[in-house]
């Protein structure tokens, strides 16, 4: 009989993704292989947990000694965060985790990698942004993560633009308080001396909206980087791309983040990736 699954048997640990909905999750695809070339004896499987079973679910799985860890999306990000034992500095600045960590001793370990994804998977343009003056629209949820992580990159300028006032004020808090100075401030769209243009929002793949620095303010020199771009490109890309810029999606993000994830289920410490 053919194996199909090499490294599931008796000893293997499980790494559980909990999320609702949780289809359309993509961390058992990706992770799944790094496991197994890294042969390590753990597999990534999705469960489709509502809020109103999270915590039965979070208490079956983190008693369990077979449980490698624990992956968590919408909508139990901050809830996770509550319940676990010690967290990475990023997550407890945002107050929320997307990989926990079970240790030998029970103990429940919470990381936050949105951030640090963002950060590595921009490859050799992360040079660019030391001394960079940088406008990121969305703050909340994964744009507050990157933005902690930009704080300890040499930025000259963190940029925020969002809808709600009240992310803004709660990002710039963090930003600065991480950075021990004040370099996130609320974005100035006259402003024409950035040099890095973030999207962590969802503009571009849902609704109508338009992406609010305008296509034709775009400079060959500038990085451009849009996270909502995974199935394709996005109206900005597209720009940015047509006249010569840098450039980085949310694949870049979602690869460097899967790698940092594994590392930490397989029991590394947080911010090594399983290579």
């Amino acid at each position: 009989m053919t194996e199909t699954i090499p490294n599931l048997n008796g000893d293997t640990r499980t790494y559980a993704v909990f999320g609702d909905p949780v289809a359309q999750v993509q961390t058992p695809r990706l992770i799944n292989p790094l496991f197994a070339n890294a042969g390590e004896n753990i597999v990534a499987v999705p469960f489709h947990i509502p809020a109103s079973l999270f915590a039965q679910a979070w208490a079956t799985f983190s008693a369990m000694s077979s449980t490698a860890g624990i992956g968590v999306t919408v909508p139990h990000k901050i809830a996770a965060a509550h319940l676990c034992d010690t967290l990475t500095p990023t997550a407890q600045a945002v107050g929320a985790v997307n990989s926990i960590q079970r240790a030998a001793d029970g103990k429940l370990h919470g990381a936050l990698f949105d951030g640090d994804g963002f950060v590595a998977g921009l490859g050799d343009n992360r040079s660019r942004l030391k001394g960079a003056k940088l406008l990121m629209v969305g703050a909340g949820g994964a744009g507050r993560a990157i933005a902690h992580a930009l704080a300890s990159e040499g930025l000259a300028q963190l940029a925020l633009l969002d809808l709600d006032p009240a992310s803004i004020a709660a990002t710039i808090e963090i930003v600065n308080a991480a950075a021990q100075r004040d370099l996130a401030v609320e974005a100035d769209l006259s402003q024409s001396d950035f040099d890095v243009i973030l999207n962590a929002s969802p503009i571009g793949i849902k609704g109508t909206a338009t992406f609010p620095f305008a296509p034709e303010r775009l400079v060959s020199s500038m990085l451009v980087a849009d996270i909502a771009a995974l199935a394709g490109d996005t109206p900005l890309l597209r720009a940015a791309r047509a006249i010569g810029c840098a450039t980085s999606d949310g694949n870049d993000m979602l690869s460097a983040q899967i790698a940092l994830i594994a590392g930490f289920a397989a029991g590394r410490p947080a911010g090594t990736p399983l290579a």
